[in-house]
């Protein structure tokens, strides 16, 4: 790739370079901008967009936690890992946010910061998370241990004391790009800030389900959106979104006493209960789907979806002063529901089926049909 002549659209530079890459990686869902968040081969990564020094930017993922972990400046240690990381990179970052973190060495590309440096004696070159030397000497030095590295024509030491190790965004520099190449390595003052990425040794254990509405059943009526969330970290939103659309944030901490014992080492699992009442008449008859989207207090996120049929009458809503008689109506039941047939509703006749539901503990409406109209 050539260096990056403007920075004002280096994202979508940076995934067309990409496109030619086969990598698992799981990109969590997050907001261009805002610290973003993926997992790859069983760790988990935040990308940091406010940029630090190298020595900061240590101190500041120390104080980091995933599931009790403690974070440390990213470690990669294969190709297929430093591949991930560039893709993240394209897929959180603003233009902003990479012009902001080009360091003043005449490089005129973005770096990231990694957890490598040789800060403690020149040339020997560790990760910061466990003191485990990579490399050894400058650009014509060897990596050491088996470590993997990734160094362009570097390290160089070419402004004097360049001591911590970075990604390259781009070939750099200009006019020749015979330094490096985008994601190769690159040493650079301690000094510089420089956007960063944070690593754990764990994956989020953000789990989420849904009780109601109950998959693939039918509703009707006031009932509730309700299930669980049990994470590690506090959950510190519940969103619902009804046929792709957001509606509201359902309230977290119901107890649930059967989860303490589902996720005995989670604290939080005895209070990790969500419910709020909701109209499904509102939504029309027909079918519908959920999503549940569960953020904690990291930033990971999880979700799930379940599809469901609402049934109504024709009106929406029955008041108290609409009539409702079932004096010449006759019920009529068979295991777990039964109908009651001719039922006069504010001047229509109903046949209506209920069904007991064990999640809600209760008869609900599963089924209306307009004797009148015939549907």
């Amino acid at each position: 790739m050539r260096r990056l002549t403007t920075l004002f659209a280096p994202v979508a530079n940076l995934t067309r370079c990409l496109s030619a890459f086969a990598v698992s990686v799981s990109l969590l869902p997050a907001t261009a901008g805002a610290s973003g968040i993926f997992e790859f081969e069983g760790h988990t990564y935040r990308i940091v967009a406010d940029t630090a020094d190298w020595e900061t930017a240590s101190l500041k993922a120390a104080e980091m936690s995933l599931n009790g972990g403690a974070g440390y400046l990213v470690r990669i240690d294969s190709q297929e890992e430093n591949r991930a990381l560039i893709e993240a990179l394209a897929a959180h970052l603003t233009d902003e946010q990479l012009k902001a973190s080009v360091p003043d060495d005449g490089s005129d590309v973005p770096f990231v910061w990694l957890g490598g440096s040789d800060i403690a004696r020149e040339g020997v070159w560790t990760w910061s998370n466990n003191g485990d030397q990579f490399w050894e000497g400058d650009f014509n030095g060897t990596s050491k241990n088996g470590l993997y590295s990734n160094w362009g024509v570097q390290p160089d030491s070419a402004s004097g004391a360049e001591d911590g190790a970075a990604m390259g965004l781009g070939d750099w520099p200009e006019p020749f790009y015979d330094l490096g190449a985008m994601g190769e390595w690159n040493d650079l003052d301690i000094g510089t800030s420089l956007i960063y990425v944070v690593e754990f040794d764990s994956i989020s254990d953000l789990q989420v389900a849904i009780d109601q509405p109950i998959r693939n059943e039918v509703h009707s009526g006031i009932g509730m959106v309700r299930g669980w969330a049990v994470s590690s970290e506090p959950i510190e939103r519940v969103k619902i979104y009804i046929d792709g659309t957001y509606r509201f944030d359902v309230p977290h901490g119901d107890r649930r006493n059967e989860l303490a014992k589902r996720f005995p080492d989670n604290e939080r699992a005895s209070e990790s209960g969500f419910s709020s009442a909701f109209n499904w008449n509102q939504l029309g008859s027909g079918q519908h789907k959920i999503t549940v989207r569960v953020i904690d207090a990291f930033g990971s996120t999880a979700e799930r979806t379940a599809n469901f049929a609402v049934t109504t009458f024709d009106k929406r809503f029955i008041k108290a002063s609409d009539i409702f008689e079932l004096g010449w109506a006759s019920i009529s039941g068979l295991g777990d529901s039964f109908v009651i047939r001719g039922a006069l509703i504010d001047g229509a006749y109903y046949d209506i089926t209920l069904q007991w539901q064990p999640r809600s503990q209760k008869f609900e409406i599963v089924g209306i049909r307009n004797l009148s109209t015939g549907e």
